[in-house]
């Protein structure tokens, strides 16, 4: 049985062609997964919906997406990646987004709800003011410095642990106090106990994995920034779709880079998802 999620949806409407994926999850005859929380061992799921949900109209829920997708440009900037931003327009730019998206949820909402609608409004605004941008590149940098300079300068020796050994061997191979702090936030086998399971837990250590260079896509840092924005926020949908995955026998892909990513958060984390890479090849 193939399923799907919402993080499939989102990346179908947002393409130029949604109607041939359609096509495609109706020629799978592929089932609509709705999560639920991760410690909820129950899923919800239903047939036919690929049309109804990929050629929906634009709506509030999933502008509240994009809109919360914005949330990784800091961090892109933190790691130096986003080419020719410096702190103050990025700022700015987050600001005015929030300003935008909040004019459309006045629209849509009832009046009575518009004291909740500022009051929230007021918190994401003073949360994106209170960003120290510079200071938090400048942490990440000293960061990273400092773990890059603990793994092989030849990132091919990286590529040559195993995916399901490689997070032990890079841990190991950390000073004690940057091994404690991964560990103390992401200790092994941290998704094997349902109840102890937390949303975005299993997404953000595949993303830190990703950050390590485990999985490394020149082009979330090179030529220009759209380019790089689209397979940063790329990356970031690869770590939602593996947390996704976890309720799954399988999860499979043709993107190699995102296989490796999936069995080494497997293996460490302790999910069970067997992992499938299909190649293509020409006959």
């Amino acid at each position: 049985m193939f399923v799907y999620s919402m993080i499939h949806v989102d990346e179908c409407r947002a393409s130029d062609q949604p109607g041939a994926f359609v096509e495609m999850h109706e020629s799978l005859s592929a089932w609509f997964l709705e999560q639920g929380a991760p410690n909820d061992q129950k899923i919800t799921l239903s047939a036919g919906r690929a049309e109804e949900l990929i050629l929906a109209a634009h709506d509030i829920t999933h502008e509240a997406s994009r809109r919360i997708e914005d949330l990784l440009k800091p961090m892109h900037f933190a790691m130096g990646w986003l080419v020719g931003v410096d702190a103050a327009s990025l700022r700015k730019e987050m600001v005015q987004g929030i300003d935008e998206f909040w004019g459309t949820f006045e629209g849509e909402l009832p009046s009575e709800m518009h004291d909740w609608l500022i009051e929230g409004k007021k918190n994401i605004l003073d949360a994106i003011n209170g960003m120290l941008l510079e200071e938090i590149r400048n942490e990440r940098n000293d960061w990273f410095e400092r773990v890059r300079s603990r793994l092989p300068e030849n990132y091919a020796q990286l590529d040559a642990v195993p995916a399901d050994q490689v997070v032990e061997w890079v841990f190991n191979r950390l000073d004690h106090a940057d091994q404690e702090q991964f560990e103390q936030f992401f200790p092994h086998r941290f998704w094997a106990d349902v109840d102890g399971r937390v949303e975005g837990n299993l997404t953000g250590f595949a993303f830190l994995l990703f950050i390590l260079g485990i999985v490394r896509d020149r082009r979330v840092s090179s030529k220009g920034r759209a380019r790089r924005e689209k397979h940063f926020l790329g990356q970031f949908r690869d770590c939602q779709h593996i947390e996704a995955a976890s309720r799954c026998a399988a999860f499979i892909t043709f993107d190699k880079g995102a296989a490796r990513l999936a069995k080494a958060t497997y293996a460490y984390a302790g999910v069970a998802t067997q992992v499938i890479w299909l190649e293509i090849r020409e006959t």
